[in-house]
Parts: structure tokens; sequence; C-alpha cells
């Protein structure tokens, strides 16, 4: 790990929150409103690409009936990802992580498959004002694994790739990081050969 790192980026589901429950919800009420089966909670594949992939992708798992597609991404894009924050579930001592890492001066930004609902999730909970940067699906052409995410918030910092820890919990962050030739740690999933932590006090063990 390059000692030198003077920004962190976070991926958001599975990282800045537990999630799950929230996400699963969110896809059971768009299955309900267009009569179409929920995912499964004991597929584990699916659950899992709930959590990792981008909206659309996800819709697209559900259904190969593109004007049915169509009608849900309008429906979705309108929709309030709100009903929902009451699920979402902070990691344990994530505020007071990122307390001490922006008294310290790192930079700090998000990376996220997850669309416009990232804004008002971290507002919620007043977690918005530590992050200069927060990119989402709807900021790149190429959601994750692609790294192109990670090039903007290099390019908006002014910093370089050896000096950037990206925080992810899936191969999608993994092949990220490994793309933009950035620092990587798993958190509560081991990936390759990777670092991995389990307690967000745990990345001043890295930096």
């Amino acid at each position: 790990m390059n000692k030198t790192v003077d920004t962190i980026i976070y991926d958001c589901d599975g990282v800045l929150f537990d999630s799950e429950e929230a996400v699963l919800a969110y896809y059971d009420f768009i299955c309900e409103k267009f009569n179409l089966p929920k995912i499964k909670r004991n597929n584990h594949q699916d659950v899992k690409n709930a959590l990792m992939k981008t909206n659309e992708e996800i819709i697209r798992m559900l259904t190969n009936d593109e004007s049915l597609i169509e009608k849900i991404l309008e429906f979705a894009k309108n929709m309030n990802f709100k009903r929902f924050l009451h699920l979402m579930k902070p990691e344990k001592n994530l505020k007071e992580t990122l307390d001490k890492l922006y008294n310290k001066g790192y930079n700090l930004a998000v990376f996220t498959n997850r669309g416009h609902s990232l804004h008002y999730l971290l507002t919620h909970f007043d977690l918005d004002k530590y992050f200069k940067i927060k990119i989402t699906s709807f900021d790149v052409t190429n959601p994750k694994p692609d790294p192109e995410g990670l090039f903007k918030i290099i390019n908006y910092l002014n910093t370089t790739n050896d000096k950037v820890l990206y925080i992810g919990d899936t191969t999608n962050d993994l092949y990220a990081a490994k793309n933009a030739k950035v620092n990587f740690i798993s958190f509560k999933n081991k990936l390759e050969d990777f670092p991995v932590i389990y307690d967000h006090l745990e990345i001043f063990n890295f930096i």
C-alpha cells in the first residue's frame, strides 16, 4: 500500500452503507408496479447483482421486453428512493472515520453505480459535507467496472493514480481500481490478494 495516499474514494452500497434491505425493497416495489417476479432472496447471485449493477442493468435482469424496460426506466427516473432511506444502515464507525480523514486533510470522494439517489442519501445521513466529488452512474458514459469515474475524480482533484485508494466490496470495484491503476482495499469481502477491512477505522492501518 502506498503510504503517500492523499485521496480516498468510496463505493456506496456495501461499503458506506449496508443497503441490501433498501435496494431489494426498491426493486420489490418496481416489480409489484409492473407485475414482474421479484428478486428471490435465496438467489444470492441476483441479490449480489442488485447491489452492484446500475439501475438499468438490474431492470434488464427483470425483463427483456424493451417497451416495458423503457416504461420502467421512465417510472424509476421519477420515483423517489427517499421512501426506502429508513432501511439504509450506515456501516459501523463510518462517520467517525470520515470525520478523522476529513480533519487530517484527505480528499474524500464517492464512485458508485447508484444513480441520483446518492446525493439525498448522503444528505439524509449528514455525510455529504465530507466528499469533495461524487460520481454516480449518471455522471459517466461507462459505469463500473470501467474506470472512467475514477479518472474523473483523479482529474477533478488534481492528484495522481498512485496517491489514490479506492475502497469497494465487489469485483466491479476491484476491476475499476485495477484498470485505473489505483490502490485498492476490499470491504468485508476478500477479493484476490488485496487487503480487506471489516471496520472503517481499520483504514488507518493502510494510510
